[in-house]
C-alpha cells in the first residue's frame, strides 16, 4: 500500500519533465521510526533526491529518530541531507521558502500506537497523543510556511483520512481559504499548489 510519500513523488516527477529538479530541496516533517512495510518516507526521499541531484532536509521532536536518518543515508550511500531534531512547526518559522514539503508530523489517535512512541510524546512534549495535538501541530506547521511557497510549490499532507479523522483536519481548511488548492487526493495524502 502506498503513503503520502508516494503522491508527493508522482507530482515531483510530473513537473521533473518540465523543470529541471537539480538542487530543489524536499523537507519532511516526521522521520523514520521503523521499518515498516511502505512507511520509510525518509529512505524513499533519499532515493529520488539521488537520481535526481536534490537534497533532503529531513525534521523530527526526535533524536531517535534523527539517528535513524543518518543510518538510513549511510545504508544508501546518500551524503546530501540535513536531520534536525526539532518540532516541525519551530523548524518551518526559520525557512524563507520551500520547493517540497512533506508534513507527516505529530500522529493522530489510534489504538495502535505502541506504549514505547506514547512515552516519547510525554517525555518530549508533555502531552499524548490526541486528534487535537496532531490537528493544530498540522494547522501551527501550514501557518509558519503558507505564504513561503511560489508556483512551482508543493505541500503534501500525510494520513488524511476524512474531514474529521487524520492530521489535515484543521490544516487543509486554512490552506484553501489562504491561496492554495488541492490538486490530488490519493494514499491517504492530500498534495496542493498555490493558486495564483
Amino acid at each position: 500500500m502506498y503513503h503520502g510519500h508516494k503522491l508527493l513523488e508522482e507530482h515531483i516527477l510530473a513537473k521533473h519533465k518540465q523543470n529541471n529538479l537539480d538542487g530543489k530541496i524536499i523537507i519532511e516533517v516526521g522521520s523514520v521510526r521503523e521499518h515498516m512495510e511502505g512507511q520509510n518516507s525518509t529512505g524513499f526521499f533519499m532515493k529520488l533526491c539521488k537520481e535526481h541531484n536534490m537534497k533532503l532536509i529531513s525534521v523530527d521532536m526526535d533524536k531517535d529518530c534523527s539517528d535513524n536518518v543518518h543510518k538510513e543515508a549511510e545504508k544508501l550511500n546518500f551524503k546530501n541531507y540535513e536531520a534536525i531534531t526539532m518540532k516541525g512547526e519551530d523548524y518551518l518559522e526559520t525557512i524563507d521558502s520551500f520547493d517540497f514539503l512533506y508534513l507527516d508530523g505529530f500522529d493522530y489517535y489510534h489504538q495502535w500506537h505502541s506504549d514505547e512512541r506514547k512515552e516519547k510524546y510525554k517525555k518530549i512534549l508533555n502531552t499524548e497523543i490526541t486528534d487535537e495535538g496532531s490537528w493544530k501541530s498540522h494547522l501551527d506547521m501550514v501557518k509558519r510556511v503558507y505564504k513561503k511557497g511560489n508556483k512551482d510549490s508543493l505541500l503534501c499532507i500525510d494520513d488524511v483520512l476524512s474531514a474529521t479523522k487524520g492530521k489535515g483536519c484543521r490544516a487543509i481548511p486554512f490552506l484553501i481559504q489562504n491561496g492554495w488548492k488541492s490538486i490530488e487526493s490519493k494514499y491517504n495524502a492530500e498534495i496542493f499548489k498555490q493558486s495564483f
